[in-house]
């Protein structure tokens, strides 16, 4: 893997804007909060760009494929519910998120036709994850951001804590990049990146970016078959944390207790609580889908839209109920299954032609990255495209890079 970029290719632009994109979404989420109401804000001018981007590529490009054809059938049913809610545009502005973000897939597919621009685009998600981290030092070092559970000895900048969960993604990736990567000093900064990165996931107290990352990685240690490695440098990471331990862990603990202390457990807290209902809204939206109308419990009712609980209205943040209340059994299962369909082609691509580490590492990769998806959707990625937009992304870099695989193997895959 990765040894035919000498000589190195020509890159169109089309193909260099679409390498940039981690880029442009990680400066959109880092700087969308400092302009407040304003249409011209970093988060407004990345929406309309890639809408035109996206729109322009379904246009002009034959990108229709076995593995695509899920994402076009899940978004046309989504489309057509849009005229059929209350409020049907904000609807359909939530829906241009969506449409963006599982573009992201069929993009990924059909630009990154070489092993050489899939290492641009991991470099360029290692970059991103270091202007993530470099944001989490200056806004502790400038105090710039806003106090989470309560706790002011941690800032994550004006995006608050839940930028832990897009670091996750790109952290998910350095154990693929070390292996692959032959620049040195590129090595030694990936690795600088992930300890640190993991270390701010933990402090920032996430529940869904700390079982998304321990997920994650637990399902590539079972399937990578570079299990020593692993087995290997674990002492290592091992040592690195409990040395600097003294450092970050009694932070831990009084942002533990700061948690503790504004998050309620109890059932009746939970059901007057807006902020921390998550657990009973998968009750009440079984309850709303299943004991109303026939039509509802196969294609809900007021998609992406706040839903009445307990005398309150209520957004839907988990993905699984967000597809159930508002797209109905239909709706969530063209969702699941597009996540199955890259699983089953990743399956396929790996048994298609000889058995390679190369082809299995991908194969653990995908597994990987579909289970960050699994734990985050419990928090929420249907809503904004840079969390389900970016997996979705780097799912759709491997799967062409085991297409690449097949390549070498004068192997082509069908569409």
């Amino acid at each position: 893997m990765f040894t035919s970029l000498m000589p190195r290719e020509n890159i169109s632009t089309v193909v260099k804007i679409f390498l940039m994109i981690p880029l442009l979404n990680v400066v959109a989420t880092i700087f969308t909060p400092y302009f407040p109401g304003g249409s011209l804000n970093p988060g407004v001018i990345r929406g309309v760009f890639l809408s035109m981007f996206c729109i322009w590529f379904l246009l002009s490009k034959k990108h229709v494929n076995a593995i695509s054809k899920s994402t076009y059938f899940f978004l046309f049913y989504l489309l057509i519910l849009c005229f059929f809610s209350s409020s049907i545009l904000t609807t359909l502005y939530i829906y241009n998120k969506v449409f963006i973000a599982s573009l992201f897939l069929p993009l990924a597919l059909y630009f990154l036709n070489s092993e050489h621009t899939f290492l641009i685009l991991i470099r360029t998600s290692i970059f991103a994850l270091a202007i993530l981290e470099l944001n989490f030092l200056v806004s502790n070092f400038l105090g710039i951001g806003f106090a989470t559970y309560k706790d002011e000895s941690i800032l994550f900048g004006e995006s608050g804590v839940n930028i832990t969960k897009y670091m996750v993604i790109f952290i998910m990736l350095i154990p693929f990049y070390l292996k692959y990567e032959k620049n040195k000093s590129l090595r030694i900064i990936a690795s600088i990146l992930l300890i640190s990165g993991i270390i701010i996931v933990i402090l920032g107290m996430k529940r869904s970016a700390i079982l998304a990352i321990s997920g994650g990685f637990l399902v590539y240690a079972l399937m990578t078959p570079y299990k020593s490695r692993i087995l290997r440098i674990t002492p290592f990471i091992a040592a690195f944390v409990l040395l600097s331990g003294p450092y970050y862990i009694p932070i831990i603990e009084k942002r533990f207790k700061a948690r503790q202390e504004r998050v309620s457990m109890t059932y009746n807290q939970l059901s007057s609580s807006e902020e921390e209902g998550r657990l009973l809204e998968v009750q009440y939206t079984i309850e709303q889908t299943f004991g109303d109308s026939f039509d509802r419990i196969f294609i809900g009712y007021d998609l992406f839209l706040k839903k009445q609980f307990q005398g309150h209205r209520r957004m839907l943040h988990i993905d699984y109920m967000n597809m159930l209340g508002g797209a109905g059994i239909i709706g969530l299962s063209f969702f699941l299954f597009i996540y199955w369909r890259i699983w089953f082609f990743a399956k396929k691509i790996k048994r298609t032609g000889a058995n390679s580490l190369a082809k299995n590492e991908i194969f653990a990769m995908i597994c990987a990255l579909l289970g960050v998806q699994a734990f985050m959707s419990f928090g929420g990625t249907m809503q904004g495209l840079d969390l389900r937009g970016t997996i979705l992304l780097l799912l759709g870099a491997f799967l062409a890079l085991g297409l690449q695989e097949l390549k070498k193997e004068n192997i082509v895959y069908g569409s």
